[in-house]
């Protein structure tokens, strides 16, 4: 979302009848991050925020905001609340990594290399005892025991027969 010009004074207007005593920030070092261009600078009594844009101009009853100093959870509400990705070359927020390394629909499940149809309750049953007993902790040392121990690259860990 993006404010009309016209729009701005009312958007201003909106944030601070949300935020009384709060008043633009007077420091404006550290906005270098991309998540400024999301988000207002306020401060009251030395406490700095971001205060988020989409929300304001959502009209939103409840305005998301986060202090000026730590800024990751002010990029996990922008992807969660509002589906903003960073931008190219910007750090992305962990949330929008864990959505976008949600499993690929080419990736192999358990069940499907094990050719269980788990519609049927039998292989259900089968496919979900192997995922509950699986150790991931356990794999991913094994793993790396085993490319130390043959004098492997770590990329051998990214062969798609793995």
């Amino acid at each position: 979302m993006s404010a009309k010009p016209g729009q701005q004074q009312q958007l201003e207007d909106r944030l601070f009848r949300h935020f009384r005593g709060w008043n633009w920030s007077e420091r404006s070092r550290d906005t270098s991050s991309w998540l400024w261009d999301f988000g207002y600078d306020i401060q009251r009594h030395g406490l700095r925020k971001w205060a988020c844009k989409d929300c304001i101009l959502g009209n939103r009853p409840i305005i998301a905001t986060f202090t000026s100093s730590g800024l990751q959870n002010a990029a996990n509400h922008l992807w969660r609340e509002h589906k903003t990705p960073a931008p190219e070359g910007e750090k992305k927020s962990t949330a929008q990594l864990k959505s976008e390394g949600a499993l690929k629909s080419s990736q192999p499940t358990i069940a499907s290399v094990l050719k269980l149809d788990v519609n049927k309750p039998t292989e259900q049953n089968i496919a979900n005892s192997f995922i509950s007993r699986f150790d991931k902790q356990y794999f991913q040392r094994l793993l790396v025991e085993l490319i130390v121990s043959s004098n492997q690259s770590f990329s051998f860990a990214e062969n798609p027969i793995l």
